[in-house]
């Protein structure tokens, strides 16, 4: 079996972006939501944009191979987890469950 590291490495850089893309453009979105005068227009068209981005990153993966997928799954995932823990700290609140 072949294993291209750099194929998955980038595969994984690549996950990394699409999730700070996403649950970054997430917490900027809710951080402006109470300035704006629409609020439920601001939320839908920020969730249309994050989903595009993210599954047209994701079907490219997809097109490079299985492996590559599972790696950019990882580091979008990962991206969430590290934002997350950020946020909470420097906002002083508790850790979600789910980080237990």
């Amino acid at each position: 079996m072949d294993v291209d590291a750099t194929r998955w490495t980038m595969a994984f850089l690549w996950g990394g972006l699409l999730g700070f893309c996403y649950f970054g453009g997430l917490w900027l979105t809710l951080k402006k939501i109470l300035e704006k005068r629409w609020p439920q227009r601001w939320l839908g068209v920020s969730l249309l944009v994050r989903l595009t981005v993210a599954l047209t990153g994701f079907w490219a993966a997809v097109r490079t191979d299985a492996g590559a997928f599972f790696f950019t799954v990882g580091g979008f995932f990962l991206v969430r987890i590290v934002l997350t823990r950020m946020i909470e700290s420097k906002s002083g609140g508790r850790h979600h469950a789910a980080h237990s």
